[in-house]
């Protein structure tokens, strides 16, 4: 058995699970991320001895998926945005010196990104490209049925990829990124209030609400025409809080992508939405472990 963990900025969510996914039993706790790291830690611990316990021998692996930048093979988290003074942690050593049990930690995106691999809309897929579309927009890449990390574990920040010179500024500093244009807290600054809201007025036939998705799916489109024509992917799959909006999103996509991406690419791709939902941290890290 193995033991998957999503570590949020104000949630952490752990689960017991086997080879094949299914999920044996899970807990939730709050991170209380504003008490600092070690706090956070215990609370990790904590997460885990609650589902190891009676188990401890059946248990094999541990993993984590942890927002922001990772040095993958050192398993060391480096600043994470929702997690205040974590400052280059070494969380795998940490973890293994108290469960003795190999760890393995990685950014959250990929740990989805693989969990579609795995158990969700990618498992027949060898090419594909994940992206998250929440607060922010992030995303992994699969090719050849393998996660693409990059020369330093920094791949797949779809998210800030210049689509507009002249757009928002992002808060990594640059102007127009993709995050700025058309994640979950563009969507609130362009039509002053949350997507959930916006999805609700839009199928109630609100006109303002309809244009912040048109054009919300206008950007998405552009930056999914870019990631077609580079990588060439089977699939391109849209998890995240966002993509709940179902097909008032996804069908425009589908529809202006074609009139940024090449032809022949464009022509072999389908743009589906992630299956797992809520689950995808969890698995993501067991899929990690596996």
């Amino acid at each position: 058995m193995i033991i998957g963990i999503d570590l949020g900025g104000t949630k952490i969510k752990a689960a017991l699970a086997d080879d094949k996914g299914k999920i044996i039993t899970d807990v939730n706790i709050p991170t209380e991320a504003y008490k600092g790291k070690d706090f956070v830690i215990a609370n990790l611990k904590k997460a885990i001895s609650n589902l190891a316990h009676g188990k401890r021998g059946q248990i094999c692996c541990i993993g984590v998926g942890v927002p922001g930048p990772i040095l993958y093979e050192k398993g060391i988290v480096i600043e994470p945005p929702n997690l205040p003074g974590w400052k280059r942690v070494n969380l795998k050593k940490i973890l293994e010196k108290e469960f003795k049990v190999p760890v393995f930690i990685d950014n959250d995106a990929n740990c989805a990104a693989l969990a579609e691999a795995r158990f969700g809309a990618g498992r027949k897929a060898h090419h594909f490209i994940y992206v998250t579309i929440s607060t922010g927009i992030g995303g992994g890449i699969i090719i050849d049925r393998k996660l693409y990390r990059g020369a330093i574990g920094a791949a797949g920040e779809f998210g800030h990829m210049v689509i507009d010179s002249k757009g928002y500024r992002c808060g990594c500093g640059n102007i127009g990124c993709l995050e700025a244009l058309a994640s979950g807290s563009a969507i609130k600054k362009r039509g002053g209030m949350d997507a959930i809201a916006v999805e609700l007025a839009a199928r109630q036939g609100d006109k303002k609400a309809q244009h912040v998705i048109e054009v919300t799916a206008h950007y998405l489109a552009i930056g999914i025409a870019n990631l077609v024509n580079i990588f060439n992917p089977e699939l391109v799959i849209l998890g995240g809080g966002v993509s709940k909006m179902r097909e008032l999103l996804l069908n425009p996509i589908r529809k202006e992508f074609k009139n940024y991406a090449l032809a022949l690419p464009a022509k072999s791709v389908k743009i589906v939405r992630a299956r797992l939902g809520a689950e995808s941290g969890v698995l993501g890290a067991v899929a990690l472990c596996l």
